[in-house]
């Protein structure tokens, strides 16, 4: 008996210090979106107002309003491009603008909270609070320059998009390499008590490096961040990724990914993970559609940063919303320089 108490008792504490080790917060979830109470004019005024009192701004990345018209209207449809962790828009550049253009739409590409900014600490200050209500803005703001809104998103901003989903507004979801789950399953852990100081023990730093990161992509991605963001991130995705959110879906949505081998796909995210989400969506077979992209030899696959191949993305997406929301796409040049 004593033997026995003499190892359940030090069991006991060693279990009682993990559980109440340090753990951030759930994210809030269910929050309505904010008010936008600018005409158009005002509202591009003041979203380039706000970006330009950023004084740490990295070169090209702010937020921008594009109206299809030289007189700003609202148009039938307004795209909006949700960037993902650690991104900026140009991870989808020139897809979205090439959409927005062919169907003659508004488009807004948000920066989203804590991104594109050059720090000494980058992404310490990154929350999936702040990140969830910046993409909630961005939608309102979308919401306001288009009648119907298409989401267009890339990996995180998949996750995200995905979460507003549900909004009567949205038209269509294009989804592209959606972080439903990370590609490394021992990121689930990070959000355990202690995480962050088993990743900072694990990675011997206290921050995420990108390797192989090309010199033309430095300046649209944050390539060494802190530790903390990842744990907010993984905190996110614990709690949204679920099958009632995906349930809550019902707009048309496409969902394109790379995979040309178990050996040749994407080692970001899981491709598991987004054919089950896929599955448990509420939207009806006839109006979702999978396709796997073999030749982009990348997570990001619509952008001219990461693949030679980002035109076969943007055919098959644009091809999909003239099958679902019966657009007439012409062929115009891209308005993206």
């Amino acid at each position: 008996m004593k033997l026995i108490n003499n190892i359940i008792f030090p069991i006991s504490v060693v279990f009682g210090l993990f559980i109440i080790g340090p753990e951030i917060e759930s994210p809030k979830i269910d929050k309505p979106l904010p008010k936008i109470n600018f005409n158009l004019l005002e509202l591009k005024e003041w979203i380039d107002n706000k970006e330009a009192s950023i004084g740490n701004l990295k070169p090209d990345n702010a937020s921008r309003l594009i109206y299809f018209d030289s007189i700003p209207r609202k148009t039938a449809f307004s795209v909006l491009y949700l960037h993902g962790f650690s991104a900026s828009s140009a991870e989808g550049s020139p897809v979205h603008v090439n959409i927005a253009n062919e169907i003659k739409a508004n488009i807004y590409l948000p920066r989203l909270a804590g991104h594109g900014l050059i720090e000494q600490e980058p992404l310490f200050d990154f929350t999936a609070d702040k990140y969830l209500d910046s993409a909630r803005e961005a939608l309102a703001i979308a919401k306001t320059i288009g009648e119907k809104v298409i989401i267009i998103s890339s990996s995180t901003g998949g996750t995200l998009s995905l979460l507003l989903g549900n909004d009567p507004q949205i038209a269509a979801l294009l989804l592209f390499g959606p972080n439903i789950e990370l590609y490394n399953p021992a990121a689930r852990f990070l959000t355990l008590p202690w995480g962050l100081q088993i990743a900072r023990l694990y990675s011997g730093s206290k921050y995420h490096v990108m390797n192989n990161i090309t010199d033309k992509k430095k300046n649209y991605w944050t390539t060494k961040y802190r530790l903390e963001s990842i744990i907010h991130l993984q905190k996110l995705i614990d709690a949204s990724m679920r099958t009632d959110t995906f349930k809550k879906v019902t707009a048309p949505v496409f969902m394109g990914y790379y995979y040309k081998s178990d050996k040749e796909k994407d080692d970001v995210v899981s491709i598991p993970a987004m054919l089950k989400m896929f599955q448990k969506l509420g939207t009806s077979d006839s109006k979702k559609e999978k396709m796997t992209f073999s030749n982009a030899k990348d997570h990001v696959i619509i952008s001219s940063l990461t693949s030679d191949y980002f035109k076969e993305a943007e055919s098959a997406a644009l091809k999909f919303l003239n099958n679902q929301l019966g657009l007439v796409t012409t062929k115009i040049e891209s308005i993206e320089n």
